[in-house]
């Protein structure tokens, strides 16, 4: 995990920054800049905005809305994006308009920047362009070479790879013809990491050597502390290819080295941790691990007064895999329980972040759960009696399942996961005889199945490597959206040979009907019911329910005796959506067997459905209409006759009967609905679309089907759910 540097902008900031006001104000603004130098961001962001609130007083408007700026850079160091985007858009309303051309192309860089940060792309390049356009305007080079830079940026994130080395070029240019060594090393370090990326490595080697020159030309700060490290990372890329690998591999210690050496005269805890840190890294990748060790905890020391765990995750991960390669088993897991400690610690500032923030974290420190789940999983294999086999592998499914509900929370941005693992009990607490919880792991080298059964934990290993099961999962669903052929069978066959035959002992011994599955990643993607024993489907031979975690639904069975449903449809056009020609039949089907409420056309309107959910205790809510789960949830949507009802709306509607203990929405069914093609997100977030609407139960297709086909199917799902005796959990 590189440290990222989003700041650019703020160089024109910090420089020359004579903010009128004598008394409290300077003291104010002294010591906000001495704890920015420290990288004591807490304090540096709260000082600044006491600033600003002295400034407004004063009436002083301009100085009000450098403060605000300041105030928003430092929330950014801290990854606080949304915070800090709100405060540049203050500082923005408020800075004088007349005269202030250059400021204001600052502000709305600086905005760009920090959207860009924050992952919403085209609101960000709106800003980096009219902030480029104001800085042509009023002549102000610096400030054009740090939005040029932020622009690249931008264009990288889009691949538009060309102009973003173009972007790159201008602004090293501008940057170096100025004398600004702080953002022409970023530019040529951002330059370098693109060639890097790809694979041309002459080049970005050249491009670091520029980057290094200009860093070390700096006066020792907090900035000049972050640049030697970048650049020492991205040398550490470079030790990977053979030409260069030992210039690459000094080149990174000594820049890091000198990195710790200006952090520790400067008293910054954080930029001392990472350039240890780092530095530990390289030996740790040299398998000096006694010296890897060493550094690691002194890097460790470095924070232990501050509040950093976006720190300590990375250096308790890494002494957990040193201790790990000198094998000893028992002080990595503990190391790797610390690191997870500090993830967790972490959810409720990641999601003020932003999307980009989340995800990003999550694709880094997704590893640290699964290798931690790893080495849990080897060590049951030298347990010296049952009972600490089986926690063992609670303990390693219990940690899976803790990137399993940071992978929802962070799909739906919010709180609601947190809140349903607190409510709800697990699988394994309410299994029944004849249930079995199904939990595969794929790893690197193999699969891992987890078998629940009401006797206790079972553990087989399965030699499947995660890209092979990757590879066929993909064909499967390839397949089975050809309606008119059966090409499928052979990855059903294929699959079932590696998740369920090699459960067959077990399944049989312990009578087993309903089997639970709770897929992770690819699986999301297919229909386990599917897979084929060469004679017959998974689902002819058991009643299978799919979950996305053991601790985020409830088992408890539907009451057939006291069945109430909200019927909703649209079988006209709306929007270019075309119209659904069988939802009538199909409404009508359900409303003749079962009776309940129907919304239909033109009264199936957002407004009538919450009044609808709020004032009645309905236990199925249908909705039969056009709909989509995507890989974000705020592209996820469900059509109404007036538009489209977001997952945040289908959760405050439905979401209402989570309060009513004796009576809450069982079951959401979604006919028409569909999932982004072969998207891993958008499987994960139509399997748990209940979760966020408060439901116990959800049905959804993975793909488009046919509307005929579709309403068949719901009316028979219906009619077998909750007419027939077919087991429950």
């Amino acid at each position: 995990m590189r440290i990222r540097l989003y700041l650019v902008v703020f160089l024109v900031l910090a420089t020359g920054n004579a903010v009128a006001g004598q008394g409290m104000t300077a003291g104010l603004e002294a010591a906000a800049n001495a704890a920015a130098l420290q990288g004591d961001f807490e304090t540096a962001a709260g000082q600044w905005l006491e600033l600003a609130r002295v400034y407004d007083t004063q009436g002083d408007a301009h100085a009000r809305s450098r403060a605000l700026s300041r105030a928003a850079e430092a929330q950014l160091a801290l990854g606080q994006n949304q915070p800090a985007i709100e405060l540049l858009e203050q500082a923005l309303q408020v800075a004088p308009a007349a005269g202030q051309d250059a400021w204001r192309a600052t502000l709305q860089a600086a905005l760009g920047a920090a959207r860009l940060q924050n992952g919403s792309l085209p609101e960000a390049e709106t800003d980096l362009q009219a902030a480029l356009e104001l800085a042509r305007i009023s002549g102000a080079g610096q400030v054009e070479a740090a939005t040029l830079n932020n622009l690249g940026n931008l264009q990288q994130a889009q691949d538009r790879d060309a102009n973003a080395m173009r972007s790159y070029a201008l602004s090293l240019e501008l940057a170096a013809k100025g004398g600004n060594h702080a953002l022409a090393a970023k530019a040529a370090s951002n330059a370098a990491e693109m060639q890097l990326q790809e694979e041309d490595f002459s080049t970005a080697s050249e491009q670091l050597a520029v980057a290094a020159r200009h860093a070390r030309q700096l006066p020792d700060s907090h900035e000049k502390a972050y640049l030697l490290i970048r650049i020492a990372q991205l040398y550490q890329k470079l030790v990977a290819t053979d030409d260069v690998q030992q210039a690459a591999a000094l080149q990174a210690h000594a820049l890091l080295t000198e990195a710790a050496d200006i952090a520790v005269r400067l008293q910054d805890a954080r930029a001392a941790s990472y350039a240890r840190g780092y530095l530990g890294g390289l030996y740790e990748d040299a398998g000096r691990y006694d010296e890897a060790l060493q550094l690691t905890n002194k890097a460790i020391f470095s924070i232990q007064s501050l509040y950093a765990p976006e720190i300590l995750y990375l250096w308790k991960w890494q002494a957990g895999r040193i201790y790990s390669a000198q094998g000893d088993t028992e002080a990595a897991i503990a190391s790797y329980r610390e690191a997870v400690a500090s993830i967790q610690s972490l959810r409720a500032e990641l999601d003020n972040g932003g999307e980009a923030v989340a995800s990003g974290f999550r694709a880094d420190a997704a590893p640290v759960f699964l290798e931690l789940a790893d080495l849990l999983l080897s060590a049951s294999e030298s347990g010296s009696d049952s009972e600490e086999v089986q926690d063992r592998l609670v303990e390693a499914r219990e940690t899976v399942e803790l990137l399993k509900a940071a992978e929802l929370q962070d799909y739906f941005q919010d709180d609601c996961v947190a809140a349903v693992r607190e409510k709800i009990r697990g699988l394994d607490e309410t299994l029944t005889s004849g249930t079995a919880v199904l939990y595969p792991i794929a790893f690197e080298d193999r699969i891992e199945l987890l078998l629940s059964l009401p006797s206790g934990l079972q553990r087989i290993t399965v030699d499947v490597g995660r890209e092979a099961l990757m590879q066929e999962v993909h064909t499967f669903r390839r397949y089975l959206e050809k309606r008119t052929t059966r090409q499928y069978m052979r990855q059903a066959m294929k699959l079932y040979d590696w998740l369920i035959r090699p459960l067959h002992k077990q399944l049989e011994a312990n009578d087993i009907q309903v089997l639970v599955l709770v897929p992770d990643a690819t699986l999301r993607t297919v229909p386990l019911s599917a897979l084929h024993d060469g004679k017959q489907f998974l689902v002819e031979n058991y009643a299978v329910a799919t979950t996305p975690s053991m601790r985020l639904t409830d088992p408890r069975p539907i009451d057939r005796g006291n069945v109430n449903l909200l019927l909703n449809g649209l079988s006209v056009r709306v929007e270019d959506f075309p119209a659904l020609l069988y939802v009538d039949d199909e409404l009508a089907a359900i409303s003749e067997i079962y009776g309940g409420k129907r919304l239909q056309n033109e009264t199936f309107r957002k407004a009538r459905l919450e009044q609808e959910l709020a004032g009645n205790e309905y236990s199925i809510v249908h909705l039969a209409t056009h709909g989509k789960f995507a890989g974000k949830v705020r592209d996820s949507y469900v059509l109404t006759f007036d538009g489209r009802m977001s997952m945040d709306e289908l959760e405050q509607f439905v979401g209402i009967s989570w309060f009513r203990q004796d009576n809450p929405v069982e079951l959401l069914t979604l006919s028409a609905c569909e999932t982004a093609v072969g998207d891993e997100s958008a499987a994960l977030g139509l399997a748990s679309v209940a979760i966020k609407a408060g439901a116990r139960s959800a049905l959804a297709s993975l793909w488009s089907i046919n509307d005929e086909a579709s309403a068949k199917l719901v009316d028979y799902f219906l009619e077998t759910r909750l007419l027939s005796e077919a087991p429950e959990l």
